[in-house]
């Protein structure tokens, strides 16, 4: 009797706390006590194949944008670009901090460019901003480095996987090599290379783990997930970002040894990132400043710089792929506009783009149609305030759904078809087109990324046919269900074009 009575206790006092929550916040479907809205987002999940499609199904019901509840924690899914915008450009102080409770907090405790929040994180994005953009990000420079390495990489293949002239190559093991490469060498001046026993350890763990990560990971309290109760779990789902971080941190100890012992000297400026923080951390010191740039903390923005600058992109060149295999007559299309620009006779250029509307159209395209992330990463509010005339509660958490964004059929129409023809069309669409996130919590890697999918979409296509071996991969995600929307594993033919 003692222990009914304790249950409808709790269940009372979580009955309570919903039926005042869902007064303070924008409308949503009915939660229940302990569980909220879960069950209702795993079966529509289920019944429409995905988490995406299955988000869909409470905006066709509740509107532009809508709360669900994740256990206690109510959940603000935005998914219409105008209200994203008003939000989170227009009302950026109020719709800035990020949520980092969970699987988010898991390496970083507060730390690093992505994670953190207030002065520490302004001082640290400004840093790596400045930083990149003083190693070419955004530069001419920039496009030397990432041609350089992309011819490296075909001679490089060309040499192990080639016959004829003719490269057989795994997509994602092409593209996160070439991606991989140009990042490491902004960070720590190395390449990644063919055989890498650690780069390829790192790519098994990741893609494992980006598999098995799910919105439920994001949730769970940071001692819950280093406990007893879910090593099971965290050893499979946390494991690559524990091997990432172990090996941003030898990275780091090799580079300070290697300048003790006078084999690395560093510029006046430093010759990449690693060099560059170094240098702050001796400046901080000498003007005795109580300063947050450390050893340890360089560690934790490498280690979002990497994940952030490799991951993505390299993904979103593996959908670029999958699309172009599917759609040849949009290879000959942009083929016909590079040659036409370039004559055949030398590289696509980033100084190219006024004059190449249909490779930006494609680049445009192949962003909307990957959006790479299922479910977005998270924002809480610090105080009360209201979206479209609905209130929002302080302690709320936010989050601007891009894949929704991107698969409005009010915008994107047939938005499950990939048609590059849909900017050129409407040469305004590109402004609802958010892959890099909205407000001053986008990505800070954005121009770097943008510079190499132009580049290497559009050399590749100047210099090679593109077929499938063996069965064509379909456009169509192997992760449905998971945190990031993975593009199909396939292997690819590069034959070289003769203009």
């Amino acid at each position: 009797m003692f222990l009914i009575l304790i249950l409808t206790s709790i269940l009372t006092y979580f009955s309570i706390n919903l039926w005042r929550g869902r007064r303070r916040n924008p409308k949503g479907p009915l939660p229940l006590p302990l569980i909220g809205n879960l069950h209702q987002l795993i079966y529509n999940s289920w019944k429409t194949g995905g988490m995406v499609a299955g988000f869909q199904e409470f905006k066709k019901h509740y509107g532009k944008f809508f709360t669900l509840w994740f256990g206690p924690i109510p959940i603000v899914f935005i998914a219409d670009y105008d209200i994203a915008y008003e939000t989170h450009v227009k009302r950026a102080n109020v719709f800035g901090h990020r949520f980092t409770i969970g699987g988010m907090d898991y390496i970083r405790e507060g730390r690093g460019i992505v994670g953190s929040n207030g002065d520490f994180w302004q001082e640290h994005r400004r840093f790596a901003l400045t930083t990149l953009r003083n190693f070419g990000v955004g530069r001419n420079i920039m496009e030397d480095k990432i041609m350089d390495e992309y011819r490296y990489r075909i001679q490089d293949f060309s040499k192990t996987h080639g016959k004829n002239g003719v490269i057989e190559v795994n997509a994602t093991t092409m593209f996160d090599l070439l991606v991989g490469s140009i990042i490491n060498r902004m960070l720590v001046s190395e390449r990644f290379e063919q055989g890498d026993q650690d780069f390829e350890k790192l790519k098994m763990y990741l893609t494992k783990a980006l598999e098995e990560l799910s919105i439920f990971d994001s949730f769970t309290p940071l001692w819950l997930l280093k406990s007893r109760i879910l090593r099971w779990r965290t050893k499979v789902t946390m494991a690559p970002f524990d091997f990432v971080y172990e090996l941003v941190k030898n990275g780091i100890q090799k580079r300070t040894s290697e300048i003790k012992n006078g084999s690395h000297v560093i510029s006046e400026e430093g010759d990449d990132f690693v060099d560059a923080f170094l240098i702050k951390i001796e400046k901080d010191k000498k003007e005795g400043i109580d300063s947050t740039f450390t050893l340890e903390t360089l560690a934790i923005d490498l280690f979002d710089l990497w994940l952030a600058g490799q991951e993505t992109t390299s993904t979103t060149l593996t959908w670029a792929g999958t699309c172009l295999l599917n759609h040849p007559e949009v290879v000959e299309k942009l083929r016909k506009e590079l040659i036409q620009i370039t004559g055949g006779t030398r590289s696509v250029s980033l100084t190219d783009r006024a004059q190449t509307p249909y490779l930006t159209a494609v680049v445009n395209e192949v962003q909307r149609i990957s959006s790479i992330l299922n479910v977005n990463i998270f924002r809480q509010l610090q105080e009360d305030s209201h979206i479209d005339g609905q209130p929002i509660a302080s302690g709320s958490v936010v989050t601007t759904q891009l894949a929704m964004i991107h698969t409005d059929e009010d915008l994107f129409k047939d938005h499950t078809k990939f048609d590059p023809e849909r900017f050129i069309e409407n040469n305004n669409l590109d402004k609802k087109l958010i892959p890099f996130g909205i407000g001053k919590r986008s990505c800070p890697g954005e121009s770097l990324a943008r510079a190499e999918l132009y580049l290497i979409i559009g050399n590749l296509v100047l210099d090679f046919n593109l077929e499938a071996v063996g069965v064509k991969p379909e456009i169509k995600t192997s992760t449905p269900f998971g945190l990031m929307k993975r593009p199909p594993n396939y292997n690819i033919r590069l034959i070289p074009v003769s203009h």
